[in-house]
């Protein structure tokens, strides 16, 4: 059962936001790996940049009311001792082959990947910076094994996120669909349907 104090308007927003940034980022992402001819290249580059400082400040945002806004939810989203009990009868769950454990708001895998996100922005950010200002980033190139190493590692990233995001979708439709329509629509469905 969805409990709308789980995902206040500000998170779902938040939420949202990131979905649009997220594709944004990929699509463009893909362009500027695999051009096409004649397209705008200078557009699909600064459209990429754009939406990566709407992501930055998204998750800045989103981390200061995790610790500070209205429904503080940091503390359900660090990772306990009790998690690492949960940890393996939630994958048992998510393989189909154990019980539902009984967990908080997220469980130590959504915690996991929470955790990963933000820090992977960042990573992503600062290899953008590098591949995008390769010159004046030249030393902080250095630091990752050169030009070649950045732009393997910001790739692999990139599919770091998807492998993320697409589990996440998966699961949300598999194990939680009303919390997908609350999240979307501010709706609780009730037994007839909404």
């Amino acid at each position: 059962m969805v409990n709308p104090l789980d995902h206040p308007l500000f998170q779902r927003i938040s939420h949202w936001i990131n979905l649009i940034n997220f594709f944004v980022l990929g699509v463009t992402g893909w362009f500027i790996h695999s051009p096409f001819p004649g397209m705008p290249m200078s557009l699909i580059r600064n459209l990429h940049f754009i939406f990566m400082y709407f992501l930055v400040i998204n998750g800045i945002a989103r981390f200061y009311y995790s610790f500070f806004g209205q429904y503080k939810d940091y503390n359900d989203i660090l990772f306990h001792a009790q998690d690492v009990k949960t940890m393996w009868p939630q994958i048992k769950y998510y393989l189909f082959i154990g019980k539902h454990p009984e967990v908080g708001k997220y469980n130590p895998l959504q915690k996991i990947a929470y955790i990963t996100l933000p820090i992977l922005t960042v990573a992503q950010a600062i290899t953008g910076a590098i591949l995008y200002k390769p010159e004046q980033l030249s030393t902080l190139a250095g630091y990752f094994g050169g030009l070649a190493a950045v732009r393997g590692l910001h790739y692999d990233f990139m599919w770091l996120f998807i492998a993320i995001v697409g589990i996440h979708v998966y699961l949300v439709f598999t194990a939680a669909y009303d919390q997908f329509l609350f999240m979307f629509f501010g709706k609780i469905r009730n037994q007839k349907g909404m």
